[in-house]
């Protein structure tokens, strides 16, 4: 691996675009913009989202990750990944951490960081050098804020030795093991093994030093085979098949049918659920074609392969 300057890779990366003084001396807090209906999520300036992705680049991407067990923020791999090892097994357990990234400790991210220097493309001694103007672009207010592009790839660095160690703790009880950012899944033959888990998992928090993690109760449950799972917005039936839920599929349908059979109630119905806003539409059943391509088959069937794929390319206006 060829290391570089931090400065160097900046030069390089931006060319005159921004200035390496603008990188060590940028106030963050004049370039993120609250989002007002989520907690702890903030919109960064085009500025402040460029120099992260530099970061992501250069430094975040590089940090460790359980690759057999972490599905999340990851290219290749989605939900459906991170559910699919369970769709066999009889008894699920799924559970979450209270305000995740607001509970990252920035301290022990900043040792995360110096111990992991060696595995940057960037030299370490730069790691080192500039290790407060690092984190100064990717905290805020003591935070890991929702909504900046290294928030996600930091999680699961962040993770990684409480990923290792529920990993070892499953496979010595016959437990399948998966997690999507802060979505923990297990999964067992019996139930016994995962109503065990839980105080396991808050004793690992406090043997790793992840004092501030807390898990969600209230998102706490066990799901058993026989009627249908539902996991990361997806479901798994009781045939074991991993699809998306009845909900999105009607409203994909209503809309199709309107559009061919009535383009008044169509007009309607895109306004009402979609905000006459087509990336939406799209988005929504890119999403479900990769979860299930099956189902996005039935529907050319049904309705046209010409109208599906239009609406999935953002062309329906010209169809």
């Amino acid at each position: 691996m060829n290391q570089v300057s931090l400065q160097n890779a900046f030069v390089s990366y931006f060319h005159e675009h921004y200035l390496f003084d603008d990188f060590l001396s940028i106030h963050t807090n004049e370039h993120y913009t609250e989002i007002f209906y989520s907690k702890n999520t903030f919109s960064p300036s085009k500025k402040l989202k460029d120099f992260q992705k530099f970061l992501n680049l250069f430094i975040f991407e590089s940090l460790p990750i359980n690759h057999d067990i972490v599905f999340s923020y990851r290219k290749g791999v989605n939900a459906q990944d991170a559910i699919s090892p369970h769709k066999n097994s009889k008894y699920i357990l799924s559970t979450d951490i209270k305000s995740f990234f607001a509970s990252i400790d920035t301290n022990k991210l900043k040792k995360l960081i110096l111990n992991n220097k060696n595995n940057f493309l960037i030299v370490p001694i730069d790691i080192e050098k500039y290790i407060d103007a690092i984190m100064n672009i990717t905290t805020y207010n003591g935070i890991l804020p929702v909504g900046a592009p290294t928030s996600p790839a930091i999680s699961n660095g962040y993770l990684f030795d409480l990923d290792n160690a529920l990993q070892n703790y499953c496979l010595q009880n016959e437990i399948i093991y998966t997690r999507y950012s802060d979505d923990f899944i297990f999964s067992s033959g019996t139930r016994e093994p995962l109503e065990k888990v839980l105080p396991v998992i808050s004793d690992i928090f406090v043997s790793l030093g992840f004092d501030a993690f807390q898990l969600n109760e209230s998102k706490t449950k066990i799901q058993q085979q026989g009627s249908k799972i539902v996991l990361l917005g997806l479901v798994i039936t009781p045939q074991g098949y991993v699809t998306v839920d009845k909900n999105l599929k009607n409203e994909v349908e209503i809309l199709l049918h309107f559009y061919l059979t009535d383009k008044e109630k169509f007009r309607d119905y895109f306004l009402k659920k979609f905000s006459s806003n087509i990336d939406k539409i799209s988005g929504l059943l890119s999403h479900i074609n990769s979860i299930d391509s099956y189902y996005i088959a039935k529907l050319k069937k049904k309705y046209g392969s010409f109208i599906v794929n239009s609406f999935i390319h953002r062309d329906i206006y010209n169809v």
